[in-house]
């Protein structure tokens, strides 16, 4: 059995928001509410500051079931 690891971004064509529902930081990834359901997130590359619970972000993009995302 062959399996296939691509762990690079697949970027969105249009950012769709989201809502942070555990904190992330640049050093740790969180949790977002997206389309209804929660996923893992991470900041994307080039973003510093820390997201907080509650605050709106968007959604730019996933690398493997980890959503990428910047603040508004």
């Amino acid at each position: 059995m062959q399996i296939f690891s691509n762990n690079a971004p697949k970027m969105f064509s249009k950012p769709q928001p989201g809502i942070v529902d555990e904190k992330i930081t640049p050093d740790e990834p969180g949790r977002v509410k997206f389309k209804a359901t929660y996923w893992p997130a991470m900041l994307f590359r080039g973003y510093s500051m820390t997201l907080e619970p509650g605050q709106e972000v968007a959604v730019i993009g996933r690398q493997g079931i980890t959503l990428l995302v910047r603040p508004l």
